[in-house]
């Protein structure tokens, strides 16, 4: 078994929030896994990412495939109107 780094999912389990969205980045990338054979993309995988995301603190602000295989997401933190 292979251990992915921290911004790549490709299971639910592969998602560590805690790892992924901290309080000290300002911007976070996640790639996500599009199934290779049909080209699909895991619409409860993706949402239970942006789920987490915005627990956290962090907002989709673009995504964009990549090499049929991935999805890249990009998340923003909040800003904070202290």
């Amino acid at each position: 078994m292979t251990k992915h780094a921290p911004l790549v999912v490709e299971t639910l389990d592969d998602l560590n929030p805690t790892a992924v969205f901290n309080a000290e980045r300002d911007q976070v990338v996640v790639a996500v896994r599009i199934t290779p054979v049909f080209g699909t993309l895991d619409l409860d995988l993706v949402a239970a990412v942006v789920d987490e995301a915005n627990r956290a603190g962090f907002a989709l602000v673009r995504e964009q495939p990549f090499r049929d295989e991935w999805l890249l997401c990009v998340f923003d933190a909040y800003e904070d109107n202290d």
